[in-house]
């Protein structure tokens, strides 16, 4: 006890490690040490970082305006310093903005203001807002700017100058981070030319009715992000250069190499990190090419969006890439080969799976298909997915069913015995981890699906995820395909004999249950259920 007491007065001994502690802890539980000792008390009431969130009765509990306005009195009255500013708040009515207006302002102003990191999350509903000019003009030491609206598509957040010359102060800043705010197009032009400390740009659905978006001579910068919608950025030229320490470069502008305004990139070969989305920016293997020519340091490789692809064919070499994401494939793409002997990621997406080679690829760890079936599928799609399953130690499966038809399943050519026939060389896959299962507007089609026999021919998935259908929220047809050929027993099943036990949950908090028959009742039912499946 005696140990535990004198460090407990060493801790008390400086109040920059209890402050330390408190700002490591969420806020309810970070005010309560406050009831320890004086010496908890003061360094809880004079703590550099404020984090406030202000939410509406039906958004949850939190903090009420007059709670903020005390804490801020007697923080501007005392100069005590204020080092990090965040907040997070529902502006519903003028009242909650002028009170976030009156907030921002004299935090970043205040005589003892060492104010380094601002982050704002406003969630409005139907009012626009306007940020303090003050953020730009007096923010010297800010090295952070976090401005989000997460209700982006209900309202806007306005952050420009009011001045016919302004000034823009934030020489230290690091880090700029707008998502769903309107800035200037001057004003983010004005903030970039006199920051050139800038490490991080992310702009976000920010940049609307934009000419040009400029980004240049800054020696600094890490990781730039651009991302925005067609509207908002419709011959919209892009300008990027000077920037040689750019490694992460994220860019989703729909139609960017085809709008009609010019662009001008230049991103040097220091980029490691390559995300590209938004229709029309990656076409065909000439893209590829210049990617392949022009990152040759080009660990990660993400296409956001591959719905504008030209080729049945997706060739890929590269002799550094570990990471390779593809999104939102269309079924003409049937045959992808990457040459690329560090690979250890691979993700896929599209409405078909296509034929995958890695020729010289021996590292590869995980696999990841994100699969939106709506076409028949036969028994060459389970015989790809058994050939692809091979290409790595782990494996994870999301599939989604479009059924728009009450005549015809998307699974009526399956022929099992011919599935069968096929796989005598090939025993299930054992490595996949994760299956995720969901249908889309289907009424009663899967009850007559042979999906699931043929899919437990090629792999014994660890985990299923069963989700009711979207639209026909009373049917799971994984769940009633458990309660039927598991529990009762009705039909003359093959793959349940491979099944050692099965265990339930409805989310992940709750714990394991061994599957019996006292889950009928709950099988039937159009719940989320988690299977964890032992196969012998």
């Amino acid at each position: 006890m005696h140990g535990f007491e004198g460090m407990r007065r060493e801790v008390e001994d400086v109040v920059e490690l209890m402050q330390h502690i408190q700002s490591r802890l969420p806020i309810t539980e970070a005010a309560r040490t406050s009831v320890l000792s004086k010496s908890w008390l003061h360094a809880w009431h004079t703590i550099p970082i404020l984090r406030f969130c202000v939410r509406s009765e039906q958004n949850g509990n939190g903090m009420k305006l007059v709670d903020v306005d005390h804490t801020l009195i007697r923080y501007l009255r005392d100069n005590i310093p204020i080092e990090r500013f965040e907040l997070l708040i529902d502006i519903e009515n003028q009242e909650s903005a002028s009170h976030a207006e009156k907030w921002i302002g004299p935090v970043v102003t205040t005589k003892a203001s060492c104010l380094k990191e601002l982050s704002l999350s406003l969630f409005l509903y139907g009012a626009p807002f306007t940020l303090p000019d003050e953020i730009l003009s007096s923010g010297e030491n800010l090295s952070k700017i976090d401005v989000s609206s997460p209700l982006r598509h209900h309202s806007v957040i306005w952050m420009t100058t009011t001045t016919p010359t302004p000034v823009i102060n934030c020489v230290s800043l690091r880090e700029l981070q707008l998502d769903g705010v309107c800035i200037g197009e001057e004003a983010l032009h004005d903030i970039l030319s006199s920051c050139s400390r800038l490490e991080k740009i992310v702009l976000i659905h920010s940049c609307k009715g934009f000419k040009t978006i400029k980004v240049k001579n800054l020696p600094c910068l890490y990781e730039l992000t651009i991302s925005s919608s067609s509207q908002d950025v419709h011959n919209t030229a892009l300008e990027i250069s000077h920037v040689p320490n750019l490694g992460v470069f994220t860019c989703d502008l729909p139609f960017l190499f085809k709008a009609p305004a010019p662009h001008s990139i230049s991103l040097g070969s220091s980029v490691t990190e390559l995300t590209l989305g938004g229709y029309g920016m990656v076409t065909g293997n000439a893209c590829l090419k210049m990617i392949e020519s022009g990152f040759p340091f080009l660990e990660s490789l993400t296409l956001d969006d591959m719905r504008s692809w030209k080729s049945e064919s997706f060739h890929f070499t590269c002799a550094s890439i570990k990471n390779l994401t593809l999104r939102d494939c269309q079924s003409m793409l049937t045959d992808i080969q990457v040459h690329a002997p560090k690979l250890n990621f691979f993700w896929f997406g599209g409405a078909a799976l296509p034929t995958l080679l890695f020729p010289v690829s021996s590292t590869l760890f995980k696999q990841i298909f994100s699969l939106s079936l709506s076409l028949p599928v036969d028994v060459y799609f389970f015989l790809k997915m058994r050939e692809a399953l091979a290409l790595s130690c782990k494996c994870d499966i999301y599939i989604i069913t479009y059924n728009y038809t009450t005549t015809m399943l998307p699974f009526d050519d399956i022929d099992m015995d011919d599935l069968r026939t096929r796989l005598l060389l090939f025993p299930p896959a054992m490595n996949v981890q994760h299956l995720w299962f969901g249908t889309v507007d289907d009424e009663c089609l899967w009850e007559r699906s042979l999906f699931f026999d043929a899919f437990f021919e090629i792999c014994h998935p660890k985990y299923v995820y069963a989700k009711p259908d979207s639209y026909f929220r009373q049917n799971n047809h994984f769940c009633r395909l458990m309660l039927r050929e598991v529990l009762e027993k009705n039909t003359t099943p093959y793959w349940p004999h491979y099944l050692e036990h099965v265990r339930i949950r409805r989310d992940r908090y709750q714990k394991w249950e061994t599957l019996t028959n006292s889950h009928t009742s709950l099988l039937a039912s159009s719940v989320y259920m988690i299977f964890n499946l032992k196969w012998r």
